[in-house]
């Protein structure tokens, strides 16, 4: 099938960089305002067609696209009468939140009543492969389905994966979130010691980056912790909910590593929740 309209919910600094994406890549692209007006403005610039909400969007799009902070969105938006009422058997729903399991399943049975398909479509690769057209996407779904979508995903990511049936996109973004954690709180106890010891960072990046210690946080974060750049780009409060989604999946198999590490980034998010969570190495780095 060829897709040319899609609605877009979700312009976070995941979701804009990826909408100027479609954009780019010939996309009729469906927007509408929720708090903050600038995304929506910046992408009318290039072409988006502005709408008064979500239902609007919907009744505007062939696919439609969700990247939202978390559960509790994912169901006020995707569940409500304004957005699911608008659904119909042509429609496509690409869910790319990190939330959990559960409740993507709960939102792909809504719309499976209403003849819809739905794709299980989280991604991993931060900002920068946001902006970049680069990200990975954990697509849950039907195969069929993946490759009908494969044009549009291939304008926001390099890479895509079908894991498993509806929520496994989920699961593998819980897991992939659980690892960033924790290498990101390993890659600031990394940068604390290299300068604590005097050693050059460029030699630690360069040595560790070629050697068995070597992780994606490590090469692309190091820097970010070195200058004590905590700006936000993805931001610790939603690295610490994701992290939760995790430890709440294996909670019969208790995670003692991601248990404790959540715990670090629930008491630096009393202060510091809405910088990138780089900062969670701050005290540590201070």
């Amino acid at each position: 099938m060829e897709i040319r309209s899609v609605g877009f919910i979700g312009l976070g600094a995941m979701g804009l960089p990826m909408a100027k994406n479609l954009i780019k890549n010939g996309f009729e692209l469906h927007v509408s305002a929720h708090r903050n007006r600038g995304p929506v403005e910046e992408l009318t610039k290039f072409g988006a067609i502005e709408h008064e909400s979500a239902g609007e969007i919907v009744s505007n799009c062939q696919v439609l696209i969700s990247i939202l902070p978390a559960d509790h969105e994912m169901e006020a938006v995707l569940l409500s009468e304004d957005t699911l009422g608008r659904i119909t058997p042509d429609h496509i729903l690409i869910e790319m939140t990190s939330g959990s399991p559960e409740m993507m399943k709960k939102v792909n049975n809504a719309y499976h009543e209403k003849g819809a398909r739905v794709l299980d479509a989280p991604v991993s690769g931060g900002t920068i492969g946001a902006e970049n057209g680069t990200l990975t996407v954990m697509a849950g779904g039907d195969t069929e389905l993946l490759e009908d979508c494969r044009h549009l995903l291939n304008a926001m990511a390099e890479n895509i994966y079908l894991v498993g049936a509806i929520g496994a996109g989920k699961a593998i973004k819980a897991i992939n979130q659980m690892l960033a954690g924790i290498h990101m709180a390993a890659a600031a106890e990394a940068v604390a010691l290299a300068e604590k010891l005097e050693i050059d960072k460029e030699v630690v990046k360069q040595v560790v980056g070629k050697s068995s210690g070597a992780s994606w946080m490590l090469e692309n974060k190091f820097d970010t912790l070195s200058e004590r750049n905590y700006a936000p780009g993805f931001k610790l409060n939603l690295m610490k909910k994701d992290i939760q989604i995790a430890v709440n999946e294996g909670a019969e198999k208790v995670l003692p590593l991601a248990s404790y590490v959540l715990e670090l980034f629930e008491k630096e998010s009393q202060e510091n929740g809405e910088l990138d969570f780089a900062v969670i190495g701050k005290k540590l780095l201070s």
